[in-house]
């Protein structure tokens, strides 16, 4: 997995060696209409991950071959990387900034390409024991289901969440 911490990113050890230990393969796991997200979180800072194919997020997954395509996909990363905050929703009160820390398509020997967003988050007040709500739908209606891993100072939860209905909390 290449879920990192950046140093003083206030992430603790611990909880990056338990986002470590989440099996590999419930996070490379190739499913249309399943996006998965990896959120690690200690006290006000973290940091997630997003990944989804390109199929469920712009209509293909290999490389673009029109003007059209490649106009899909540039929408597509670009909604990630300015609407993080509603992918991943915190509750107003904690003051919550999401940062696109990174936004790419990876694409996998099979043929299959999957895009991967990285984010920064940084609130005004620490976000253990208040639910944090999906959008993900809603911004992109080919994902149904989101497979979502939280790792942090004061919970490990895993949850799927369907059409933006449900919560995790810290």
């Amino acid at each position: 997995m290449n879920f990192r911490v950046a140093r003083g990113a206030g992430v603790s050890i611990g909880a990056c060696l338990m986002l470590a230990s989440v099996p590999s393969t419930a996070l490379a796991q190739h499913v249309h209409g399943q996006a998965t997200l990896v959120i690690g979180m200690e006290e006000r800072t973290g940091q997630i991950e997003f990944r989804g194919s390109g199929e469920d997020l712009y209509g293909f997954e290999r490389s673009p071959r029109t003007a059209a395509e490649r106009t899909r996909q540039t929408a597509a990363l670009d909604r990630l990387r300015t609407q993080g905050a509603s992918l991943i929703r915190f509750e107003s009160t904690l003051g919550c900034t999401l940062t696109a820390k990174e936004v790419r398509v990876v694409e996998e020997r099979s043929g299959h390409g999957e895009v991967r967003a990285q984010y920064v988050v940084a609130c005004r007040r620490p976000v253990a024991g208040r639910p944090i709500r999906f959008g993900v739908s809603a911004v992109f209606p080919g994902v149904d289901r989101v497979a979502v891993q939280l790792v942090s100072d004061t919970a490990q939860v895993g949850a799927t969440i369907s059409r933006d209905r449900g919560t995790v909390t810290p």
